[in-house]
């Protein structure tokens, strides 16, 4: 039985471990992982949750509400579970995601193991390059928060048939929020931020892809593909653009799903660009050669919300040493977004961060020592880089050339 390996010790171990390195914000017992290590005891830990498991006497606890703000403006609802829930949600996460994955389609690539946001962008990429230009860029309005728990518990008894797990799910799903003091039940929804979410909403969105599939829309004469990221999708096609967005929508209406009628739309990528996992993709004639070509780079967006985090970093970090608020604050901002966006074309992307990154640092220095002049004398872009250690961002980017970026060019 698969509830039965949920409770091995081995597995809530390696559970808590994965939750361990994810960090996170305690639940609404306020308990962190500082307490639970330093003051009850990991071993303690561990095999009360094994004990209430076995017994069947396990609960979760209410989620805790808390916003975070969206480029927009809007603010994003996280649903953060305790770290005892947590753990036994990474455990079933442990032992179930193999049952799902053997069924998951290779063109869905999010949260998933050995995919990446990267092969999505490549995919795309890909289909463009072979001539379909007509782009169904699609939005679901509030998946995480609607997804109905009825048909999603269906969605899990079709892959499971332990009863004890399905129940376990059930309870997280039903467990309800905890905001101003009060816990609402929800009946829709699979809380951003519990350890199971990903999976749990990556299944239901299955449903998409198996109908895609079993209608062939990928193959000929139809040569329409999807490629999706959790619940971010487009659709790549070179004709009726139109019909293969109305079947995904009957899809989705069977689901109980909603198309944001404000961001979905139909975009011929010849012609207009179109965002997608933060990329901006074009397909346009090559400046240098005047051939076809498709390229990707980061979004305006992109490049506003790196700024922001670099500007934040350096004006509350003043009083830092100059070298340690390099390595520690504003080096991992640039080397994990410049992990992120270096397939695309985004050489001129990074140089434009890289310059205002020394920029931003250069006006910090003049500010903290009072000076009058603009301090670029004093404080070139070389000066950052070869005596203090700041991360050359635009070493990261290719060079324009397809085989240093893929490893093979991609055909046109």
């Amino acid at each position: 039985m698969l509830y039965d390996k949920v409770c091995q010790r081995d597995v809530l171990w390696s559970a808590y471990e994965q939750v361990r390195a994810n960090k996170g914000a305690p639940g609404i017992d306020r308990r962190t992982f500082e307490v639970i290590e330093g003051e009850i005891g990991l071993g303690s830990f561990l095999d009360e949750i094994r004990t209430r498991l076995v017994n069947r006497r396990y609960k979760p606890l209410p989620v805790r509400r808390v916003y975070i703000p969206k480029a927009d403006g809007a603010q994003r609802p996280l649903g953060i579970p305790v770290i005892a829930d947590r753990v036994v949600q990474a455990a079933v996460k442990l032992v179930i995601e193999p049952v799902f994955e053997a069924s998951f389609k290779d063109f869905s690539y999010g949260f998933r193991p050995r995919k990446s946001a990267q092969q999505a962008l490549r995919e795309v990429y890909k289909w463009l390059n072979f001539k379909c230009h007509w782009v169904v860029d699609a939005d679901l309005k509030a998946y995480f928060d609607t997804i109905p728990h009825d048909k999603l518990l269906l969605s899990v008894r079709s892959k499971v048939i332990d009863r004890s797990v399905v129940k376990l799910i059930a309870m997280w799903l039903k467990a309800g929020v905890m905001e101003d003091m009060r816990v609402r039940l929800e009946t829709t929804g699979t809380p951003q931020g519990g350890v199971i979410s990903p999976l749990l909403a990556n299944l239901y969105l299955h449903w998409l892809d198996h109908t895609w599939e079993k209608k062939a829309f990928a193959k000929r004469p139809y040569d329409a593909h999807i490629v999706r990221y959790a619940d971010d999708f487009v659709i790549l096609c070179n004709e009726r653009p139109e019909f293969y967005l109305e079947q995904a929508k009957k899809v989705l209406d069977r689901l109980g799903l909603t198309l944001n009628a404000q961001k979905t739309r139909i975009v011929n990528a010849k012609e207009e660009t179109f965002d997608f996992l933060g990329h901006r993709f074009a397909a346009q004639p090559s400046k240098r050669t005047g051939k076809p070509k498709t390229y990707y780079y980061p979004t305006p967006k992109a490049m506003k919300s790196v700024k922001k985090k670099i500007r934040d970093v350096v004006r509350t970090g003043q009083h830092w040493n100059l070298p340690a608020l390099i390595k520690e604050k504003v080096n991992p901002i640039l080397r994990g977004w410049g992990n992120y966006f270096k397939t695309g074309n985004s050489r001129k992307h990074f140089l434009s961060i890289a310059n205002y990154t020394t920029w931003t640092l250069c006006i910090m220095l003049r500010k903290k020592h009072k000076k009058r002049a603009k301090g670029w004398r004093d404080h070139p872009p070389s000066w950052f880089y070869d005596y203090h250690g700041l991360f050359k961002l635009y070493s990261l980017s290719g060079t324009g050339d397809e085989s240093s970026r893929y490893a093979r060019p991609m055909p046109l």
